[in-house]
């Protein structure tokens, strides 16, 4: 016994070799290849790179060594690419060099800005400013204006402009305004509506400036910050005011109550913090000796939450540690993560002690100190500050520039210029005197426009501070400040005045006693995720208060609900979205029945968005006090999303941004309706992770856990920093308010806040579970203004859009009426698929006449494909939605049922060893016609177990195939795969190959075969002299329909032709009957091809759809009726089919009769000499089952929280591959095996019958077909498997007692 357990281990571990090499060419996702040892999956751009990626080094082998006269050479490595490809902004070398020195003109380069930006056309007069310089809006005409009748022309663009935050809009969208200037009693626009519909009184509670005839807040007067023109409200507040709650500062500043006892000093003499009591704790919290309240909860539960530690002293007993570690004296509990991180955890610093020091490695946005002991980040070399203890940051940082004001020595120090000439030597070389001092100015020296100094190079004109020369050397002119400060000098506005400037805070919040930073009203709170629980710290009391919750795992993403008070989450490997009240009471669930990897709140036009990873796209829901219908979502965005991992919006300007780590790793953003979409950052990225807007900077913010680091970028993309320090080597998710930057580290279970710029860090919250999401909250960030949804009726769903737009949205299943705010049901079944390499879209055609000329989809339902790496061609069935797609990747065709706008996985049908060419569904039977490189045409049934030859004389290749089921009719295009400019022959035939004539002898490059409803017509494109054609089936009646340059598929549903071209865009034209050709819509989508369906198309039938017309193994329609046709070993009497005879036991027949061993057949490599042993059905799992990606961010490692496979697992996982396997192979993928005294039989499901589950409703059962040995070997490896898992759980519960 133990022999055979023995040998069928051995055999069995063979097996699993051999299934996980074949397996893995299913698990190579799009854009990567597989290394010919199996062993792992690369990119397409590291194939010929000159650096060996593979083990085996085969992505290096049979490199080309010189690119075409069409190609351009990576500088790096020996990868070719097409120069249409170069200076397209999306990088294809590796090292970046084909996007490098993009200067050169290109087709859609319209406007150079900036140095080295060139904008498309699309860019200009747009209404938003893309270049720095503002070139692009600067010389913009109304093009309303071109034919409009003789009336006065209203100033500037009609155009709506977009204004920043804490300005308006002139009436004449000419100019932007403050709010400050509104009613001020000057016309600021130039139409002056700033100055309409202002009151000439004020009210009770409002105090009205002494210049013009604004009024404000009596709340803002004396408060610090001028609201009027005239700061006549920040004049003699000797007087308190109602509001006012502590005047300091000589009475000069006056602040209101939330600023006195908050542990910042916002008066210069310190009185707002020097007379502060022990603050008030509520009964479920716990008060601490440095004064916070935090919840009593984390009373004595083994970690500090106070920031003296108080809550963790005079415990009664020692906390139970859920980590492995804790201190020795203390008995805190630790992590060990927290060991040697440069922080004390333990009160005695044992966590710190005898730790070893590792050699310093600066990150590729750092710089290193001279005495190489600290990494500081790039963007502090040279700021003015020391940040290396040996100062070395701010060493040799070149000359010096002095201001405009100053006089520069020759040993490049800046003096005043009253200290030249004055006989003292300043400079450190003299330069300061001596020379041409004793030349004074002239008497009259009118030339200089603010005066004269003598220097030792003889008089010069000099201007006051705040001013400089001109070019000419006499005239003074102010100096902008506000565009040559340094970044930081205001924190929020900065305005120019003559000779300076003056800072300014936006609406909300109140300048600090210094002039330059600007401090908010009211405590900010940090929301954070930390494993299932829901933290809210205090961001300057620092208290800590922990929410309700009802997840079980691992909380990923959230966001909050001002007006509603709600927390919106998503956890790990969960279907739905839950909340919490911010009141700690109460919770409950907005959705069920969907996949959210990151969630936004739109609190301004009231919906929820979230990121579907599985399915790749962007939904929104509408928020609702009570649970939503999964069936009442919208899709945003459905296209082209590749891994998109976090998400992020920004209400105020109807944006939202997004990160992606698919093959082209980068952030875009697009309006919150899903239009204008665009990459803003392809560059300085490694993995981006988690996505935040600063409403105020207008900054967008990422995590980067492949550069460890934090990025950031104007809206545009512009301007993009990267922060990269030692406390960011694991940032998660980010969150940015009010210059202060706070992230959120997994591994190392801390979340810090530091300045934008990285200084002043300091760690907020250290506790032994995993933080992951971070929010700040305040109700400034979702101020409530005006939402165009407010004035759109929308029946369902109502999206802001770009432009102050609301644009209605429909759930999947229903179209926008023509309306454009109701959603019905669609009346026309008639609907186009079309295929890109990894999605297929379903677009009805009612949606046509809505749109025409579309920048962008409309509307439509993307489907992602499972389990496919390039889909190339497709075809459908109406009857029981099952979509065959052909995998140019893994050289496969698959199934899969769309189910709920869901495909799932059905099976591979076959795994071939040739690229497959053409591909066709039989819609009645489900058999497939297809061809591959190899010059015949074959048809598999849809189980993929038997496979036959319809037509294999006279077949030069197969490019296309065309069925009508119904009529028992098929034509295909007979073509020269490898000469494109031979002639090519049209061809129809019976489904089962015979009276085959030629229709149609003058093709070059034929496609898109499609018949008419009736079968009696084939339509055509030619793509090789542009050309849509038709033919009737018996040759007779060809047409030229239209000729289109750059036609590259067709279809025909509706009585209407479909198109499609290729060119910058993919581009879907229609015509119906004899009408003219329009273009419907057009997106940068690739879309390969496109096939209509409707209801009668589909309808019909033929004597196959009956019982597989009696045939055992293939049914083939003909106009007269069927053909049985047995698989290509087998020998057909009548209906039934029997095993060839010829090749000797253990051998099996190629197509041209040669007899091979059966171990040569489906092994991965062709031996027949027609490949015909490769034509293999594969491996699937169960029909119905549906096959999803991992929870955890895709592309990303595992995620830390998920444990590792318990080996008992892995066990089963291999009993149910081999039964699997079982049942595909030896039960035609219809029913399941069953071992009976080492005997395997097949159970058939219902419908199926026959000793291997191969005929369809049959009458009898035949007896079992035994495979003795494979079910011996099989049911001695499970019973091995069983005896071990129970000798495994023996062991373990003696263990346990």
């Amino acid at each position: 016994m133990g022999g055979w357990v023995c040998l069928c281990l051995a055999l069995l571990a063979s097996y699993l070799q051999v299934v996980s090499a074949g397996s893995s060419l299913m698990k190579c996702n799009l854009g990567t290849t597989l290394c010919k040892d199996g062993s792992e999956c690369i990119p397409y751009s590291h194939v010929c790179d000159g650096e060996s990626d593979c083990k085996d080094g085969s992505d290096e082998e049979d490199c080309e060594s010189g690119c075409g006269d069409d190609q351009f050479q990576c500088a790096h490595g020996m990868k070719c690419i097409d120069k249409d490809h170069v200076c397209d902004g999306v990088p294809q070398c590796q090292d970046l060099s084909d996007e490098q020195h993009c200067m050169k003109q290109t087709e859609d380069c319209a406007h150079r800005c900036d140095k080295n930006r060139c904008l498309p056309a699309s860019f200009i007069c747009d209404g938003e400013k893309d270049c720095l310089d503002g070139t692009d809006e600067a010389t913009c005409e109304d093009p309303d204006d071109v034919n409009a009748a003789p009336v006065p022309a209203p100033f500037g663009p009609s155009r709506p402009i977009r204004c920043s935050l804490g300005t308006k809009s002139c009436k004449d969208n000419s100019d932007c305004v403050h709010y400050d200037h509104v009613c001020d009693g000057e016309a600021d626009c130039r139409d002056g509506s700033d100055e309409e519909n202002c009151l000439s009184e004020c009210e009770s509670n409002q105090f009205q400036c002494a210049h013009g005839k604004k009024c404000i807040e009596k709340v803002q007067v004396c408060d610090g910050v001028p609201q009027c023109q005239d700061r006549s409200d920040e004049l003699e507040c000797a007087k308190r005011m109602e509001g006012c709650e502590h005047q300091c500062d000589d009475e000069s500043r006056c602040i209101p109550s939330s600023f006195l006892c908050d542990g910042e000093s916002d008066c210069s003499d310190g009185s707002d913090e020097a007379t502060c009591g022990e603050q008030e704790c509520s009964a479920t919290e716990f008060r601490c000796a440095s004064g916070q309240c935090v919840s009593a909860s984390v009373r004595c539960d083994g970690h500090p939450d106070c920031w003296d530690g108080s809550d963790e002293e005079a415990c009664t007993k020692a906390p139970v540690c859920t980590t492995k570690h804790r201190c020795p004296q203390s008995k805190e509990c630790l992590v060990q993560e927290w060991l040697c991180d440069g922080d004390q955890d333990c009160k005695d610093g044992s966590d710190e002690k005898d730790c070893p020091v590792a050699p310093l490695i600066c990150g590729d946005f750092q710089w290193s100190c001279k005495s190489k002991t600290r990494c500081v980040p790039a963007a502090w070399r040279c700021d003015g500050m020391k940040d290396c203890d040996d100062g070395s940051d701010e060493n040799e940082c070149g000359t010096v520039t002095c201001l405009p004001h100053e006089f520069q020595c020759g040993s490049r120090e800046c003096l005043n210029v009253g200290l030249v000439c004055n006989g003292i030597t300043n400079c450190a070389d003299g330069s300061d005197e001596g020379g041409s001092c004793q030349t004074a100015c002239a008497e009259d020296d009118s030339h200089c426009s603010q005066g004269c100094y003598s220097t030792p190079q003889g008089p010069r004109c000099r201007c006051a501070d705040g001013y400089k020369l001109k070019e000419d050397g006499a005239t003074c002119v102010d100096v902008n400040e506000c565009e040559d400060k340094t970044p930081g000098e205001c924190s929020h506005l900065c305005i120019n005045t003559p000779g300076s400037y003056q800072c300014d805070c936006h609406p909300g919040f109140i300048m600090e006693a210094r002039g330059r930073l600007c401090k908010i009203t009211g405590e900010p709170f940090l929301l954070t995720s930390i494993q299932t629980e829901l933290y809210l710290l205090g961001l300057r009391s620092g208290s800590l208060d922990i929410l309700s919750s009802t997840s079980k795992k691992a909380v990923l993403s959230l966001d909050y609900d001002w007006r509603d008070q709600k927390v919106f989450w998503v956890s790990v490997d969960t279907e739905t979205i839950g909340w919490s009240s911010m009141d700690q009471k109460t919770t409950g669930i907005l959705i069920k029945g969907v996949r959210a990897d990151s969630v936004a709140v739109d609190w301004l036009g009231r919906n929820l968005y979230w990121i579907d990873g599985v399915n790749s796209q962007i939904v929104a829901v509408r928020l609702a006090k009570t649970s939503v219908k999964s069936a009442d979502r919208s899709v945003i965005l459905d296209e082209d999303l590749d891994q998109p991992r976090s998400l992020a919006l920004l209400p105020q300007k109807r944006l939202m941004f997004w990160t992606e780590i698919g093959n082209v790793v980068k952030i875009e953003r697009a309006g919150m309706d899903g239009s204008e979409r665009r990459a803003v950052v392809n560059s300085s990225l490694g993995w981006p992770g988690g996505i935040a807007v600063d409403s105020i900077s207008e900054r967008i913010y990422w995590t980067d856990e492949r550069l460890k680091a934090i990025g950031s970028s104007t809206l545009d993309g512009e301007d993009i920093k990267i922060l990269q320090m030692k406390e960011t080597t694991n940032p998660f998710s980010v969150a940015v308010f009010n210059d202060m930057l706070y992230w959120s580290d997994a591994k190392k279970r801390t979340v810090q806040a530091a300045n934008v710029s990285g200084k002043n860090r300091q760690t907020l919250l250290k506790r032994p579970g995993q933080p992951f999401a971070v929010k700040v909250i305040h109700p400034i960030l979702q101020m409530n203004t005006d939402s165009p949804c407010k004035k759109t009726d929308c029946s369902h769903m109502c999206v802001l859009a770009p432009r102050l737009k609301a644009v209605c949205k429909c759930p999947s299943g229903l179209l926008l009426a023509e309306d454009g705010l109701t959603c019905s049901s669609r009346v026309s079944s008639t609907f186009l698929l079309l295929l890109s390499p990894s999605t297929v879209s379903k677009v009805y055609l009612p949606s046509r006449q809505e749109a025409a000329e579309l920048k962008g989809w409309p509307e439509h339902m993307a489907l992602q494909i499972p389990n496919i790496n390039e889909a190339t061609i497709m075809d459908y069935s109406l009857q029981d939605n099952t979509l065959i797609i052909t995998d140019d990747g893994t050289t496969s065709i698959n199934s899969f049922k769309l189910k709920d706008s869901v495909l799932i996985s059905q099976r591979q049908l076959l795994k071939l060893d040739d690229a497959i060419t053409a591909m066709a569904l039989d819609w009645v039977t489900l058999n497939v016609y297809w061809s591959s490189k190899q010059p015949r045409l074959q048809v598999t049934s849809k189980s993929g177990a038997y496979t036959a030859v319809v037509i294999e004389d006279g077949i030069s290749g197969v490019g296309c195939i065309a069925l009508h089921p119904p009529s028992g009719a098929m034509c295909y295009t007979n073509l020269d795969l490898q000469e494109t400019s031979s002639k090519a022959v049209v061809e129809c035939a019976h489904m089962d190959g015979a009276q085959r004539q030629a229709v149609h002898k003058d093709a070059v490059q034929p496609a898109s075969l499609v018949f008419s409803s009736n079968g009696d017509t084939i339509f055509w494109v030619d793509m090789g002299i542009g050309t849509i054609n038709s033919v009737h089936v018996n040759g007779s009646g060809y047409k030229k329909l239209e000729t289109v340059e750059s036609v590259t598929a067709m279809a025909f549903g509706d009585d209407t032709l479909f198109w499609m071209t290729k060119s910058d865009m993919t581009r879907l034209w229609y015509r119906k009957d004899q009408q003219q050709k329009k273009l419907w819509f057009e997106v940068g989508t690739q879309v390969i091809s496109l096939k209509s369906f409707s209801k009668s198309s589909h309808s019909g039938s033929n004597p196959c759809a009956q019982n597989n017309g009696d045939c055992q193994h293939l049914c083939l329609a003909t106009p007269s009726g069927r053909t049985c046709r047995c698989a290509h070993d087998y020998v057909a009497k009548g209906t039934k089919c029997t095993q060839q005879e010829g090749c000797s036991p253990g051998t099996r027949p190629c197509l041209d009769k040669t007899c091979l061993p059966e171990t040569k057949f489906c092994d991965g490599h062709a031996d027949c000499s027609d490949h015909s042993d490769e034509n293999c059905g594969d491996l699937k799992p169960e029909p119905g089952s549906e096959v999803s990606p991992p929870i955890h961010p895709r592309g990303s490692s595992p995620h830390p929280v998920s444990p590792e496979p318990d080996q008992d697992d892995l066990f089963t996982d291999l009993v149910n591959l081999i039964a699997d396997q079982c049942n595909q192979n030896h039960c035609s993928g219809n029913g399941r095996c069953v071992e009976t005294e080492g005997v395997v039989s097949c159970v058939c499901s219902e419908g199926y019958s026959g000793a291997a589950c191969q005929d369809r409703a049959a009458k009898g059962v035949q007896g079992p077909i035994i495979y003795g040995a494979a079910g011996l070997c099989a049911g001695i490896v499970v019973i091995a498997v069983i005896a071990v898992v129970l000798k495994k759980k023996g062991a373990e519960t003696r263990l346990v007692i």
